[in-house]
């Protein structure tokens, strides 16, 4: 005697709660479309032999896929074969499960299918409710024969989803749509002769999905094609297990520069996408973060159908390809996360120039307070505020250092100005030329001042344009230079530049890491940054005034500078360098 299997109907619409996002169902169609074009598709030009559409129109109170592909050629066994696909065969089964037509059970109640298989004179038509299934016999569920009729086209597909679970409808959005559908597809829409629409029927808006464009991004490649995987298996008897691939995998990577486009690197399998690849549990990278979730890499490995996808096609099969490929990939890393570090120095260093900025603005700023001389560049006359009823006579005379709460208005002193800018003076009150704070200013020693806040912006006249010092800040990414003691040097005052050297072992270990590798400014690194250009900045000052080697007050000020300094950039603790 035999004991004959039964499966429980339930389990269809239980196995549907795994498409947990409406998007991911309509992904499940269009796949079939896609599929039932393949006949149409020459691999040699990457085209299709006609001009394949799919439509995807959102209506009041349903949804309907539409294609002109070559149409389903057996209706029963779409709706038969469950679990005993054969994608080739018959392409609207869906994969090795032959369940993704059942998927709109997880949003809506009803399904139907609209189809004329090519040379056909009639369509055929079938309803599927979700009540069928609510039965613990599997003799229970039936379907009517397919009814014939009439149909527009040559041959295609329709597929309509109606009666939507309220919170799976108020989850369609067509940006949101568009881009699953880009990300999803994203080789297959590179073919040529294939078009993906979406239509929102009442507003008549419509959008066309297109390819992503890696090119438009400037970056640093790495591109490889595997055939041969390998590893090895067991702990006691180890063994050397081996597979080739007929199709490639392909790797392509891409790391931008400067610019992070929110799009990790996915598998790829068939042409469709899978997941991303640092969400793939079964691959066990100790690079997760800084190479699959690195914010500036994106790109895909193209597994062709090396790899089995797991029912849910958001992981992969846990066997001995999955372990060969995922070790293979672990041997490449290192080459991957070379590209990286060539790439984030690059930025980094843009990163950095920003922070200098941001280190000469705050400069600026306290200087103006403390002297009124330690400026740079020419300042444009409307970059200077004047006071009401002023007669532009300079008011610099007499200003005293930090705190003595004259006000700036920043205005040349009549009858030198001009001679001084053209000699390449000094712009103190004095106009003597080569001033050690304010003379120079050869090109490139200047601060951005534009767009920088007014401390004084108390009037809207301004006045003529004026030099400013040559006192500059610069973050290089050079060994440190040694004293005669072979000690290594934390910053030099070079000319009129502070070089601050962000090899030297305090920069570096002050400056905080994120998880994903990316330089964060901490609160002990503003203090450094503070301390170190106080000193040069101070030093100059008191070089110029004449003041004694050493004094109390010496030290007063260079301590109340370095609160001033560390205070003005306080703002921009815990922020990345790239936010600067």
């Amino acid at each position: 005697m035999t004991i004959k299997l039964h499966i429980s109907p339930r389990i269809i619409p239980s196995i549907a709660t795994l498409y947990n996002d409406t998007n991911r169902i309509f992904m499940e169609y269009i796949d079939n479309s896609i599929d039932s074009a393949e006949e149409y598709f020459d691999p040699g030009s990457d085209s299709y032999k006609k001009m394949i559409r799919i439509t995807l129109k959102v209506k009041k109170d349903s949804v309907e896929i539409e294609d002109n592909c070559a149409g389903i050629s057996n209706f029963n066994k779409v709706v038969q074969e469950i679990g005993n696909s054969d994608k080739k065969a018959q392409p609207w089964t869906n994969g090795q499960f032959g369940y993704g037509i059942y998927s709109f059970m997880a949003a809506c109640k009803e399904l139907k299918i609209i189809s004329k298989y090519k040379g056909d004179s009639k369509a055929k038509t079938i309803t599927i409710n979700r009540k069928q299934f609510d039965t613990d016999h599997q003799e229970d569920v039936s379907f009517q024969d397919p009814r014939l009729i009439n149909y527009k086209g040559q041959s295609g597909t329709k597929i309509i989803l109606k009666s939507f679970d309220r919170t799976m409808w108020k989850q369609i959005d067509f940006d949101e749509i568009k881009t699953e559908i880009e990300k999803h597809f994203e080789l297959l829409l590179s073919r040529k002769n294939l078009e993906i629409k979406l239509i929102k029927e009442e507003t008549g808006s419509e959008f066309l999905c297109l390819p992503f464009d890696y090119g438009i991004y400037e970056g640093e490649e790495y591109s490889d094609t595997l055939h041969e995987f390998k590893f090895i298996k067991g702990n006691k008897n180890r063994r050397l297990v081996k597979f080739s691939s007929i199709l490639p995998v392909k790797i392509y990577l891409k790391v931008t520069k400067g610019k992070t486009i929110n799009k990790p690197p996915v598998f790829i399998t068939k042409g469709r996408r899978i997941a991303e690849i640092k969400e793939v549990r079964m691959f066990v990278s100790k690079h997760k973060n800084d190479i699959w979730g690195h914010p500036n890499m994106t790109g895909y490995i193209d597994l062709s159908d090396f790899l089995e996808p797991t029912i849910a096609r958001n992981d992969f099969k846990n066997n001995d390809r999955s372990k060969a490929l995922f070790y293979e990939l672990i041997e490449l890393e290192p080459l991957i996360l070379d590209v990286i570090k060539e790439v984030n120095k690059e930025s980094e260093d843009k990163h950095y120039e920003a922070l200098e900025n941001k280190l000469n603005k705050a400069l600026s700023k306290l200087a103006r307070k403390d002297s009124m001389n330690f400026r740079t560049q020419f300042l444009k006359g409307n970059d200077l505020n004047l006071g009401k009823g002023t007669s532009g006579q300079s008011l610099e005379e007499g200003l005293g250092g930090i705190g003595t709460g004259s006000k700036d208005y920043d205005i040349e002193e009549e009858g030198n100005s001009r001679e001084n800018e053209e000699k390449g003076a000094g712009a103190g009150p004095s106009g003597q030329e080569g001033d050690e704070i304010g003379g120079g200013n050869k090109e490139g020693d200047k601060f951005p001042v534009n767009g920088e806040e007014s401390l004084f912006d108390d009037s809207e006249f301004k006045g003529k344009e004026r030099k400013k010092s040559g006192f500059n800040i610069k973050i290089v990414d050079t060994e440190p230079p040694v004293d005669e003691n072979d000690i290594q040097l934390r910053s030099q005052l070079i000319g009129n530049d502070v070089i601050i050297y962000r090899k030297h072992s305090d920069f570096e270990q002050r400056v905080q890491k994120t998880k994903k590798g990316e330089s964060k400014i901490s609160q002990r690194l503003v203090t450094f940054l503070a301390g170190e250009i106080a000193v040069h900045y101070k030093d100059r000052q008191q070089t110029r005034n004449g003041e004694p080697e050493y004094s109390k007050k010496l030290f007063e000020n260079l301590v109340e500078f370095i609160y001033l300094f560390e205070s003005v950039l306080k703002e921009n603790v815990g922020k990345n360098l790239s936010d600067m």
